[in-house]
């Protein structure tokens, strides 16, 4: 598949990567339609350099088709359109519970002091998916098979 990848500061290119597997059964595969750039996307250009690596695949706040699913997996079907927002989060410890996705207990990413992994940012953030192998080490630590949920839109 083609992913906009960071090649260094001011540098990104399109580049061919491998296809997604489902690697856990609570994975859903997204055939992303669209996506947006934001704000937060003109940090990584220049100014989040420092946490990232050549290669990491951008992109975040996307929406897509469900094209599979993992075999736990049932809140979603394939052909479900889906909105994927960039926080990962639990949303059953005390801070999802009270409206804070954001600052998720189970997945802030506590070596940099931030607040919850983010789908598609730096490895400040947890590098999800970020890098072309899959997800970083630092990032699977602190999922788990309730996180990253997707809805289906509309």
């Amino acid at each position: 598949m083609k992913a906009l990848t960071w090649q260094g500061t001011r540098t990104v290119t399109v580049e061919d990567v491998p296809d997604p597997v489902i690697q856990r059964p609570t994975d859903a595969i997204v055939r992303i339609t669209s996506s947006a750039i934001c704000g937060s996307d003109l940090h990584l250009y220049e100014l989040l350099g420092p946490f990232l690596d050549r290669g990491d695949i951008l992109g975040h706040e996307p929406m897509g088709v469900v094209v599979e699913v993992g075999d736990a997996v049932t809140t979603l079907a394939v052909g479900d359109r889906v909105v994927i927002p960039f926080t990962i989060s639990c949303g059953e410890c005390f801070f999802c519970r009270q409206g804070l996705q954001s600052q998720c207990e189970t997945t802030q990413v506590r070596e940099y002091g931030s607040g919850a992994t983010l789908f598609g940012y730096t490895k400040l953030y947890g590098q999800v998916p970020g890098r072309p192998g899959g997800v970083s080490p630092r990032a699977a630590r602190g999922l788990q098979p309730h996180h990253g949920r997707l809805r289906p839109a509309g």
